[in-house]
């Protein structure tokens, strides 16, 4: 009877020990199986970021090559490349740089650099300044770069040797130590190099609009980094261009994972185990001096916590509870837990495309419009101007272009100061925006000028509206009581003439209206 009831706890034992066994091995296949839903998560949310950023970043290069080409192909511009030594045309060239450095305040400086076959010398600030080839004949800095630059840098090297454009490495800017990096472009006449121009967006910038407000839970962020394993955008500025034996060993040290894995690796660095997810830019290697990666990072701790946590309750559970019981609690819990993984992953996926959404707009906006006026800024209107062109000579339709300078406007900057003269400013394009029609265009052109566009439009009708933007300007009421501000502007009917003509011969009616007394108007 005993020897029957040993056997029976015998085989009750070995059923226990079977049953717990496999419990615990099917908790430790789970816990793999969840460990993975969570590194799959963080590589579809990493994935997501850095691709949609990728483009967005793309999408701002391709905005910033156009800024620089079209500073390329200005006649003063020009000009000054082929008559370096005259100083009225490099004034005219440099007055126009300094225009364009007033609506992207984010460039560094805009320098233009010089082919020259001997060296000359300009005076700059009381100083005889020798300029070899190469070097730069222009700044927008106080003349405090002029003289520097040249042929040993490869954003000015590599176009002289034929690139259609360039994109410099990071580096610190010559004038402030500051990072920056520079897009290039010839400066061509009858097909030759003479010159070569240059923008050079600042990195704090730069980080603050792809970087900074890309995060994820508490320890998810992202970061670039260039293919000589520097940091060159990060939400700690002090390892940007960080060049310290620690910081460089860690840069090897990722470049090493990225070229081994496709794009997703782990690693431990600064004593923490995180998980990588990177996509590289996409531009051309031809046209960029480095490498750029796009990389999101988040610690493992993080990533896994919450799989963990699940571990331990398994654990617990498989100790106190029947097969059964263990197997219902799986059950339900990996129903539960999928729902909830499924829920969190599509508020997240929401979330981040709002996010790109809005981070798209918002760049788009800074691209094309004025940041003080809300116009459109100099390159958009020309653009624009061009395509009501297009659709004038498709339709034989009228149109009519106004351009309106603020009179002695340096006058009210010199005596009330320039935030009056910012508000100066702002009111005159509501009171242009204010007095034109929905399909019509305005836009800031430069300084105190404005450019106004009416499709569809006869002279007379462009008279009237040129009139009541002068009166309402004449009768605006400003901070300062006694401050009244008047307007020249000059209007040409199109006919038939190139933009670029038609935008001429609106600005010579325009001093034509400054030269007979201002506050007026007048035909071209």
């Amino acid at each position: 009877m005993k020897t029957i009831l040993y056997k029976k706890r015998k085989y009750v034992l070995q059923i226990m020990i079977i049953i717990m066994s496999s419990f615990l091995l099917f908790n430790v296949f789970f816990y793999i199986q969840v460990k993975r839903s969570y590194e799959n998560r963080f590589y579809e949310i990493g994935n997501k970021m850095t691709s949609q950023t990728t483009k967005a970043l793309t999408h701002w290069i391709d905005d910033q090559i156009k800024v620089v080409k079209m500073i390329s192909r200005e006649k003063r511009i020009i000009d000054a490349c082929r008559f370096p030594e005259n100083e009225e045309i490099v004034h005219k060239a440099q007055k126009f740089l300094q225009e364009m450095h007033e609506l992207y305040p984010y460039y560094e400086n805009l320098p233009l650099s010089i082919k020259l076959e001997k060296p000359i010398i300009k005076n700059v600030n009381g100083k005889r300044i020798q300029i070899n080839n190469g070097e730069f004949l222009i700044d927008t800095v106080g003349g405090k770069t002029i003289g520097k630059g040249g042929i040993d840098y490869s954003y000015v090297r590599e176009i002289l040797d034929g690139k259609d454009y360039f994109v410099s490495e990071i580096y610190p800017s010559i004038l402030r130590e500051n990072p920056i990096f520079v897009i290039s472009v010839p400066v061509t006449y009858d097909s030759e190099i003479i010159g070569v121009a240059i923008i050079s967006p600042q990195m704090e910038y730069f980080t603050k609009a792809f970087v900074d407000n890309v995060n994820f839970e508490n320890t998810g962020y992202m970061f670039l980094m260039d293919s000589r394993g520097l940091t060159i955008a990060h939400p700690n500025r002090e390892l940007i261009l960080n060049n310290s034996n620690k910081v460089k060993k860690i840069g090897k040290e990722i470049l090493a994972k990225i070229a081994k894995a496709n794009n997703y690796f782990e690693g431990k660095f600064l004593e923490e185990e995180k998980f990588y997810i990177y996509t590289k830019v996409d531009i051309s290697s031809e046209n960029i001096m480095n490498k750029w990666y796009i990389i999101f990072t988040q610690t493992q701790r993080e990533v896994l916590q919450n799989s963990n946590k699940y571990l331990n309750i398994l654990i617990v559970a498989g100790i106190i509870t029947t097969a059964i019981v263990v197997w219902a609690i799986y059950l339900v819990s990996n129903i539960n837990q999928r729902e909830l993984y499924k829920e969190k992953l599509e508020e997240m996926n929401k979330e981040l495309e709002k996010k790109v959404q809005e981070r798209t707009a918002a760049l788009k906006k800074l691209a094309t419009t004025d940041s003080l006026t809300q116009l459109d800024n100099h390159q958009t209107a020309c653009e624009k101007l061009e395509k009501v062109m297009e659709q004038a000579i498709k339709e034989e339709l009228p149109f009519v272009v106004m351009m309106a300078d603020l009179d002695k406007f340096k006058r009210v900057n010199d005596t009330y100061g320039h935030q009056v003269g910012d508000e100066v400013l702002k009111s005159t394009a509501h009171v242009i925006s204010s007095n034109i029609r929905d399909g019509d265009i305005a836009g800031r052109y430069g300084g105190e000028e404005f450019i106004v566009i009416l499709p569809n439009t006869e002279l007379e009708e462009g008279l009237k509206v040129a009139n009541r933007i002068k009166d309402h300007i004449e009768d605006e009421v400003f901070s300062i009581k006694e401050l009244k501000v008047t307007v020249s502007i000059g209007v040409r009917k199109w006919q038939g003439e190139n933009a670029i003509d038609l935008v001429k011969y609106a600005d010579e009616a325009l001093y034509q209206a400054k030269e007979n007394g201002r506050n007026r108007i007048e035909i071209r």
